[in-house]
């Protein structure tokens, strides 16, 4: 989190380090667009543990999130290009980690992982990683961007046993992983992944059960109490029940005998 910066993409300005708290972008005197007053904001973005919270100033209009209107709040993605009357910043993290020499498709890698369209054609869309998956114009690559300035064979991105590794196959320009142009990086979750200029995605994995979570899980505020379980009878449903038919047989065969005994008088 502390990594965490927003970038003018015309340079206007420095990169703002986006440190915990609440940072505004608003205009100033000559009508010119800065981080600036809390007071006079017309955007501000709230970073707390849960991650960079984009809030709008009522009114306000022209704001964008990947090319998707915001009227009054979003929560942002590293790597999402905002765009606030038509000025683009980005969201920017640390450089990608480095892709690992041993690339090749990794026995314990989790297989379950997928990359999941977020911005683009593809938006919706979901491509396993169970196999290693090819990025291009050809008609057999499986995430296909039939775009004329494309290349055929973009990239390639095949499951590692630390994360997803993606691998440039001759593209022109690269790939834009957390709004940073690499060629090759091992990707992880949550990482967003930008091919060309508008083709967007988030790679995503299951949760993971952490071990030893019940041993470290807090003691409950009173004892409970656990019945320890009862063993199994083997007897016949029918024979269970006969000990209290015989009972009811027994009470009622005594209560016609009081009957008739004081009846009869």
């Amino acid at each position: 989190m502390n990594s965490l910066r927003l970038r003018f993409q015309n340079r206007e300005h420095a990169d703002l380090a986006l440190s915990p708290g609440v940072h505004a972008i608003g205009y100033d005197s000559q009508g010119a667009l800065r981080p600036g007053s809390i007071d006079a904001a017309l955007v501000q973005f709230c970073v707390d543990r849960r991650g960079v919270w984009l809030q709008v100033r009522e009114g306000a209009r022209g704001l964008h999130v990947n090319g998707r209107p915001v009227r009054r709040m979003a929560m942002l993605r590293v790597g999402d290009a905002i765009f606030v009357d038509g000025i683009e910043l980005l969201l920017l993290a640390a450089d990608p980690l480095p892709a690992p020499v041993d690339y090749g498709f990794s026995g314990g890698a989790d297989t379950r992982m997928l990359l999941r369209g977020v911005g683009g054609p593809h938006h919706g869309r979901s491509f396993t990683l169970d196999r290693p998956r090819t990025v291009g114009r050809a008609g057999e690559c499986d995430i296909r961007i039939n775009e004329a300035s494309f290349v055929d064979r973009h990239a390639r991105l095949e499951a590692h046993a630390d994360g997803v590794v993606l691998r440039d196959l001759g593209s022109v320009e690269g790939t834009i992983v957390n709004g940073r142009p690499v060629r090759h990086a091992l990707l992880q979750p949550g990482d967003q992944v930008v091919f060309g200029n508008q083709h967007r995605f988030v790679v995503e994995a299951p949760v993971q059960r952490i071990a030893g979570v019940e041993a470290s899980a807090p003691a409950p505020s009173r004892p409970v109490l656990v019945e320890e379980p009862r063993a199994p009878s083997t007897l016949p449903q029918s024979v269970r029940r006969m000990p209290w038919l015989l009972l009811a047989a027994l009470l009622i065969a005594a209560a016609l005998s009081l009957l008739l005994l004081y009846g009869a008088r």
